[in-house]
């Protein structure tokens, strides 16, 4: 690892630092931390350190976006560094001394002992799973928000790929998959705070019109492509917005400026999945004629041998 300049660190970088030392130590160097679970763990401690009063004095940036709360700003000024590959972005600590961090003694006991904690309980945790659960779970900042993750979660869990339609008209998969998800789109659509979220409003409607479509279509794929880029333009246009800590105010009004290009972008991959859904139906409701139209003449047939 490289050796940091001996320019002191505040708070919030001890904190970023912290739990990934820690983490290290409790998993003799085993465990690998991706940026999602980095910030997980980061924002985990943070609101632990809330509770006990020492939120002001850390003051680590962050924003609600698509998997949790999310670490903002520069790496090198959190003390750490980012290494990407093909497997994702691992963090890793920077080398340096407790003496390069200035701090009180108080703040820097209880950020090691909330981030040996937070190592303990997920040492021997792989992948990011449970930790963006336990965060939505325990923090999500709205009803809403914890609901969308909980009906992401389900849509995931169904049988992916259409192999056949005609498959799907038979076996009344497609009626299965749209029972399955109807009570997550129900409580969306009853959650939905629109006095908070109004901004993108008319897209959370015209998504919850496609979305019911695709299921009743039974195309998983389709359903989970759209949920993607749904929370991906949502996060950026509500929840950074809404739902963020020491956020710079210019960076805050950037985001808002950027907003009705996300918008007109998620608006086209609408667009697309809309014709999908159309296009399915109308093959899938010609299939069930063809499957109709079948069975009566058997039907015909076997009353014509009776006679």
């Amino acid at each position: 690892m490289m050796m940091a300049d001996s320019s002191d660190f505040g708070p919030d970088a001890f904190l970023c630092h912290q739990v990934l030392r820690q983490m290290e130590r409790a998993s003799d160097g085993k465990k690998t931390v991706y940026e999602t679970e980095f910030n997980k763990l980061c924002f985990l401690a943070y609101k632990e350190l809330e509770e006990e009063g020492f939120a002001d004095e850390v003051q680590l940036p962050m924003h609600w976006y698509q998997f949790g709360m999310k670490v903002w700003g520069q790496p090198d000024a959190l003390a750490v560094l980012y290494n990407s590959d093909n497997r994702g972005t691992e963090v890793i600590p920077q080398t340096l001394s407790e003496s390069a961090f200035s701090l009180r003694d108080e703040l820097k006991e209880a950020i090691h002992r909330v981030a040996r904690q937070l190592a303990g309980e997920y040492k021997f945790t792989f992948g990011t799973d449970a930790i963006v659960d336990d965060s939505y779970n325990e923090y999500a900042p709205t009803p809403f928000v914890k609901s969308y993750h909980e009906y992401r979660r389900t849509i995931e869990e169904l049988e992916p790929g259409q192999q056949s339609l005609a498959n799907f008209v038979e076996s009344g998969s497609a009626k299965g998959h749209i029972s399955t998800i109807r009570p997550h789109l129900e409580t969306l659509v009853s959650e939905y705070p629109k006095s908070t979220y109004n901004e993108a409003y008319a897209e959370f409607k015209q998504w919850d019109s496609v979305t019911r479509q695709l299921a009743k279509n039974g195309d998983v794929d389709a359903l989970i492509e759209l949920s993607k880029a749904f929370w991906k333009m949502f996060s950026r246009v509500e929840l950074r917005i809404h739902h963020n800590v020491d956020i710079p105010s210019e960076t805050v009004a950037d985001w808002i400026m950027e907003r009705e290009q996300h918008k007109q972008a998620f608006r086209s991959q609408l667009a697309e999945h809309r014709q999908i859904a159309v296009a399915n139906r109308e093959q899938t409701n010609h299939l069930k004629q063809v499957s109709d139209e079948y069975s009566e003449t058997v039907r015909d047939i076997a009353h014509d041998e009776s006679r």
